[in-house]
């Protein structure tokens, strides 16, 4: 999924002039020590265009934009923060939980439409925000409890999970061959540093990534788009027809299948 993220999506611009976004954004939640932030400094390296933002560290304005007063202008000035700056790429934001509410508020034009809207002082601006969202928080009491429901232990606003494409839970339970293959992967990496190299270098890997972004738009094949309309549709069913129950899945999230079917392809 996050080598599919990195790919990019196909933007559409219908006739009139509605924009569907190609991006998808996806949500790690797991427990500490699961290695989400290794993930996600991977992925920001291997990304041609790509930032990095952290929890306490990153404010509403820091990752939309501020409107601050230039001394040299004796006026205001815009700034762009950071889902601005890398339009076109990727931004990984690390605890995510750890964010204040209105900070976090402030992402959910970005997320969706790909804009961030400015009306402060004299300055009232659009900016375009064409930018991936890859995100990692940690549950809501630290760790997940095995016996209790997922839904119930990720403490976001549903408003804000409603944007994010994909979301993986990340558990870690004791099993005792791969925490020996683990343990003897990190021990070798202390020994000798260099004693892994990747089998495709990041270099090459980020190049590979930029070329597939500008040249390949791929289409669905209309065998696909049944497919899609069939899962849809049952999945609508199963909620129950006039039913006052919660909807399993919406308009939203048909979207979404879509978008990550066509970078599948």
């Amino acid at each position: 999924a996050l080598l599919l993220q990195l790919m990019g999506g196909v933007r559409k611009v219908r006739m009139d002039k509605v924009v569907s976004r190609g991006d998808f954004h996806i949500l790690l939640v797991g427990d500490p020590g699961a290695g989400k932030s290794a993930l996600l400094k991977r992925i920001m390296t291997i990304a041609p265009k790509g930032r990095y933002v952290s929890g306490k560290g990153v404010s509403g304005a820091g990752i939309t934009a501020a409107v601050v007063r230039d001394e040299f202008l004796h006026g205001w000035a815009l700034e762009a923060g950071a889902m601005v700056l890398s339009s076109d790429g990727l931004v990984c934001v690390d605890e995510l939980d750890k964010m204040s509410n209105e900070d976090r508020a402030a992402m959910h034009e970005a997320l969706e439409n790909q804009t961030v809207s400015i009306s402060k002082a004299n300055i009232q601006a659009t900016l375009i925000a064409r930018t991936t969202v890859l995100a990692a928080a940690n549950p809501k009491f630290g760790r997940f409890d095995p016996y209790g429901i997922i839904a119930d232990q990720i403490d976001l606003p549903p408003t804000l999970i409603n944007r994010f494409d994909l979301i993986f839970p990340i558990k870690d339970l004791p099993e005792e061959t791969r925490d020996a293959r683990m343990a003897q992967h990190i021990l070798t990496l202390h020994q000798s540093p260099e004693i892994n190299e990747p089998e495709i270098s990041t270099d090459i890997l980020r190049k590979y990534v930029a070329y597939a972004r500008q040249k390949v738009v791929p289409k669905l094949t209309d065998g696909a788009l049944e497919e899609i309309k069939d899962f849809y549709l049952k999945m609508r069913k199963s909620g129950g027809e006039g039913s006052i129950r919660s909807i399993p899945i919406s308009a939203r999230q048909l979207e979404r299948s879509i978008r990550y079917s066509i970078e599948h392809s």
